[in-house]
């Protein structure tokens, strides 16, 4: 009797195993099944047409945009921002919203076809001419500044020391007094010249450069950002496109001390030198100087 029950025990124990690894098999496969219909899960949204493109500036139409079909777990990735609060926000633009970006939003900078479209890289404003004009926190002062040193690097944006470099005449006399005593009595003045070198505008920003057609460079380079690339190789072909982006004279960010030391000192007849500081960062201009570099140079190589 102890034997068949021991058998019995066993019999149970092996369908009691059976059942278990069925059940570990099937809470797998559901799992599994539910891991794989998340990830083929996806969110509609905006897309710029892959034969397409949206210029700088310019009003984002209907014939601009489509449907693309995102993973839900590459939007939850980069579609949406945590914040610290731990709140979420969209970034890209659903295709449920599209209304509200549609002859509704301008691009805020050039936006190239195929890519998904991001809140911020449309604004509600369409971008002015000039628009430096109104972000920048001192005077803007025209200045004519030699930069051939540095070829044709420096662009908008950039940020400069420039140092002045003049002839001061000192006098022995201690006093304007002392001076017109001099002067009365018929004395002999004598005089001595030194060579002065000083700072006149510490890093300050090149908001714009004008051309020999007094034409803004700014916004030159940001209607040649906004054009599609065969355009904008068409324009690399273009003598005259290329001498529209050679500076004449540069457009500057001072304050109004450095406007008043700077006319004093062009009573003096001086020199100046430019330096470019580093870029800390980049931006649509800088990202094409090389392409419009290697343009400059062969037409350079060609006189």
């Amino acid at each position: 009797m102890k034997v068949k029950k021991s058998n019995t025990e066993r019999a149970k124990g092996r369908v009691l195993g059976v059942f278990v690894a069925i059940a570990v098999i099937v809470v797998i496969c559901v799992i599994t099944a539910i891991s794989s219909a998340e990830n083929r899960k996806t969110v509609s949204v905006v897309r710029i047409k892959e034969d397409s493109s949206v210029g700088a500036g310019k009003m984002i139409t209907e014939d601009d945009i489509e449907k693309y079909e995102m993973y839900y777990k590459e939007f939850a990735q980069y579609g949406t921002v945590t914040f610290s609060d731990g709140s979420r926000r969209q970034s890209v633009v659903t295709w449920e919203n599209k209304d509200m970006i549609v002859n509704t939003r301008y691009a805020a900078y050039y936006l190239r076809g195929g890519t998904v479209l991001f809140w911020d890289s449309t604004t509600k404003e369409q971008s002015k001419k000039n628009s430096y004009l109104y972000s920048m926190d001192g005077e803007l002062l025209n200045i004519q500044l030699n930069t051939d040193d540095f070829g044709d690097m420096v662009v908008p944006g950039d940020t400069l020391n420039i140092r002045v470099a003049y002839e001061k005449v000192n006098y022995d006399l201690p006093t304007e007094e002392a001076y017109q005593l001099a002067l009365d009595a018929g004395t002999n003045i004598s005089a001595v010249t030194t060579s002065e070198t000083e700072m006149l505008f510490s890093e300050v920003s090149v908001l714009d450069m004008l051309n020999s057609d007094g034409a803004s460079i700014f916004d030159i380079y940001y209607d040649y950002i906004s054009m599609t690339k065969a355009e904008q190789n068409a324009c690399l072909q273009d003598d005259e496109f290329l001498d529209s982006i050679k500076p004449e004279t540069i457009l500057l960010e001072v304050t109004s001390e450095e406007v008043d030391r700077y006319m004093e000192l062009q009573s003096k007849n001086p020199t100046y030198l430019i330096t470019l500081l580093p870029r800390t960062g980049s931006n649509s201009i800088i990202d094409s100087l090389s392409d419009i570099q290697s343009a400059l140079a062969g037409t350079t190589s060609t006189k």
